[in-house]
């Protein structure tokens, strides 16, 4: 059986992390282990982190960060840490309050063996029968967003912000090795980066699976004024990447 790490972020959600979840899931999948980042929190999250550990030290770590660094550079230091530490077949990052639960990660494995693919990226299409909760409003907005960023990059990705995506190792040494240039919008860089790398075959390496469970939990992170700044930091990307696209 192939070894999957999954990297979790965390930043200040002590009374948000669904314990049970992640030590039920770590209980039944002994092929797998978390990689729980926690990005410079304030209150008592590296603690909640620790304490999952220790009850399974042999595929939970914990990696602490001295100061917030936000979601791009946490899930980037928590896959180096990883590649530090031991080795896997495949990596992959999802968010912590398990909006898509962790079981979804064995649907996205089998897809590696079944497919000759680099990356799978989940997207969160509301389907006749799919357990998928999202707000009207977010949903709207994700529309609009994926069509803008279609326009901006040339990426026919319906769901590019969906916290859920897995690599082969190699993929995401290559993905991850150097920083990204946006906290929030960093998934928009590996799509650019595995089409920089996979040229012409980037359409072969990549696939985009509906999630089956995809439940909203509380408000986003990103305020009115990040908001506000969506198009700018989409700017600032694409400056970034310009003899790239």
């Amino acid at each position: 059986m192939p070894k999957v790490c999954i990297i979790i972020p965390f930043f200040n959600e002590q009374n948000r992390i669904q314990t049970e979840g992640f030590l039920s899931f770590i209980q039944n999948q002994k092929d797998y282990s978390l990689m729980l980042v926690d990005d410079g929190s304030s209150d008592q999250t590296l603690e909640v982190l620790t304490s999952m550990k220790e009850h399974f030290p042999a595929q939970i770590d914990v990696l602490s960060l001295a100061k917030n660094v936000g979601k791009a550079e946490a899930v980037r230091q928590g896959v180096l840490k990883a590649h530090s530490i031991g080795y896997f077949d495949f990596f992959g990052f999802m968010d912590g309050d398990l909006a898509t639960p962790l079981e979804e990660a064995t649907r996205f494995i089998d897809y590696f063996s079944n497919h000759k693919i680099q990356f799978v990226s989940g997207s969160r299409v509301k389907l006749f029968g799919w357990d998928i909760h999202r707000s009207l409003k977010r949903h709207y907005f994700g529309r609009v967003f994926a069509t803008y960023v279609s326009y901006l990059f040339g990426l026919e990705i319906y769901d590019t912000q969906c916290g859920a995506k897995f690599f082969t190792n190699s993929m995401a040494q290559d993905l991850f090795k150097e920083p990204f240039v946006s906290k929030w919008f960093f998934d928009i860089e590996l799509f650019i980066r595995l089409r920089n790398r996979m040229g012409k075959h980037f359409n072969e390496s990549l696939i985009e699976i509906p999630l089956l469970h995809w439940h909203e939990i509380g408000e986003s992170k990103l305020g009115l004024n990040d908001f506000l700044k969506t198009p700018l930091e989409l700017r600032r990307i694409k400056r970034h990447y310009k003899n790239q696209l």
